[in-house]
C-alpha cells in the first residue's frame, strides 16, 4: 500500500521539480526525477496537478509532440498582488495563510521567515 501524503505535498513536489529543470520538462520527466523515498504518483495523477497549476497561472504549458511544462515567472509585485487578492477572497484567511505556508518548501519558508523578521532554523 502506498504511504500517504501530508496536504499539499504532491504539488509542492512537482513545483519543486519544475523549478529545479534548466528546461520544460514533461510529466514523465517529472516521474523520472522524483524524490527517493517518496511515494511516486500515477502518470495521470502528475497531470492532473501540472493542468490545476497552469489553471491557476503557476505553470506554462507548451505544445508539441508530448506537452512540457515550465514554472511561469511574473514579476514579484504581480505575484504579491496575486497572493494577497487569494488571501482576501478567503473566508478564513489564517486557513488559507496555513494552507499557503504548507505548500512553501525548506527554502521559501526561510525567505518567508526573514521576510517577516523570524528566526531562521
Amino acid at each position: 500500500m502506498v504511504g500517504r501524503r501530508a496536504h499539499g505535498q504532491l504539488k509542492t513536489t512537482v513545483l519543486t521539480l519544475l523549478r529545479e529543470a534548466d528546461a520544460p520538462v514533461t510529466a514523465r520527466m517529472l516521474l523520472e526525477r522524483w524524490p527517493a523515498g517518496d511515494p511516486v504518483p500515477a502518470f495521470t495523477t502528475v497531470i492532473t496537478v501540472l493542468t490545476r497549476l497552469q489553471q491557476a497561472g503557476a505553470v506554462e504549458r507548451i505544445e508539441g509532440q508530448e506537452a512540457r511544462f515550465a514554472l511561469r515567472h511574473v514579476a514579484g509585485g504581480v505575484a504579491a498582488e496575486s497572493m494577497l487578492a487569494a488571501l482576501f477572497e478567503s473566508a478564513d484567511r489564517g486557513a488559507a495563510l496555513m494552507s499557503f505556508a504548507e505548500q512553501l518548501d525548506p527554502r521559501d519558508l526561510d525567505l518567508l521567515r526573514r521576510a517577516v523578521g523570524g528566526p531562521t532554523p
